[in-house]
């Protein structure tokens, strides 16, 4: 059995591959994707050395996401990949334990699992202490494994330094989502001004891609900042991060569903429509600046896209960063 004290269960080191400058990391959405083009991205992705994570957000009305990462995790052999975030706190904890096991067994420890609180609710203090406490009690779980099945790499979402301070006690890495480089690197130093170890901050950079034109990758990325921004816990993060008002423009008009969009500065500097090679190696390299580790890729389709076009968009991705 592993030793469970509290120092042993929370001072393993991240590994050498995490904490690589050139690692990069996709998210892979359900609804954005179906899941037989998620699984032909995983096989383009396995082909590329700098992409090390494959992470599958939860899609609460239609998949899981734990079931669609074992299958990228069967289909590959080199990628880790995992949830990216399932809501902790929906979760029962020894089922989800030997579901991990299983997972780690089967597929050469490469399974990551990625957690957060989903809508806080009227105490986000309270329901995020919940989900760390619960989180502290699944790594004591994963500490009685057998000695050839390890605990897998664990991430928290986080949006504020609040959250964020209080996650990196327990997990191996940060996701954010949605943030600018100036918001990432102030989470960033905050973590790591109090922390006595390396921690992975990872971040997903959304990226709006479309065949048709520019001006359909620009409203679908509208409509993702207001659809974000409708949940209070986002709203105050792009207060924070100074981009509220410029959302706040295309709230008060809708011209911008028929007509050209102007988008603010304020938006793209934290996400992109349609790019330029160019632009999205100098995006990328903003965050990694900024003291991101682990950028994830995050790619946004219509719904109408065709299956060719997105895989062609990733390997494009990985040609460009």
């Amino acid at each position: 059995m592993r030793g469970s004290s509290p120092n042993s269960l929370f001072s393993r080191t991240l590994s050498s591959t995490i904490l690589n400058s050139e690692n990069v990391g996709f998210a892979l959405r359900p609804g954005v994707l179906s899941l037989q083009e998620i699984q032909e991205a995983a096989i383009t992705l396995e082909t590329s050395d700098r992409v090390s994570r494959i992470f599958i957000p939860d899609h609460r009305t239609a998949y899981e996401s734990l079931e669609i990462a074992s299958s990228v995790l069967a289909i590959t052999k080199r990628l880790q990949a995992g949830s990216g975030v399932i809501r902790l706190l929906e979760h029962d904890t020894l089922l989800l334990v030997r579901r991990v096991r299983t997972l780690q067994d089967l597929f050469s420890n490469r399974f990551v699992l990625g957690v957060g609180t989903g809508s806080p609710g009227a105490e986000p203090g309270r329901t995020v202490g919940a989900m760390l406490q619960r989180l502290y009690e699944l790594k004591k779980a994963f500490q009685n494994f057998p000695l050839e099945i390890k605990p897998p790499e664990i991430y928290v979402a986080a949006l504020k330094l609040g959250i964020a301070r209080r996650g990196a006690r327990i997990a191996d890495g940060l996701l954010l989502n949605f943030c600018s480089s100036t918001h990432a690197a102030e989470l960033a130093a905050g973590v790591r001004a109090e922390r006595q170890r390396e921690i992975e901050i990872a971040c997903y950079l959304k990226i709006f891609y479309s065949s048709d034109s520019d001006v359909v990758a620009q409203r679908l990325m509208v409509q993702e900042f207001l659809n974000y921004d409708s949940a209070p816990q986002y709203h105050e993060m792009f207060v924070q991060d100074g981009t509220a008002k410029a959302i706040s423009l295309f709230k008060s008009s809708e011209e911008w569903k028929s007509g050209p969009v102007e988008m603010p500065n304020a938006l793209r500097r934290v996400s992109l429509a349609n790019p330029r090679s160019g632009e999205l190696a100098q995006y990328v390299k903003a965050f990694r600046q900024a003291g991101v580790t682990l950028p994830v890729i995050y790619p946004y389709f219509p719904n109408d896209e065709n299956s060719g076009f997105k895989i062609e968009t990733i390997r494009g991705i990985l040609r460009s960063i």
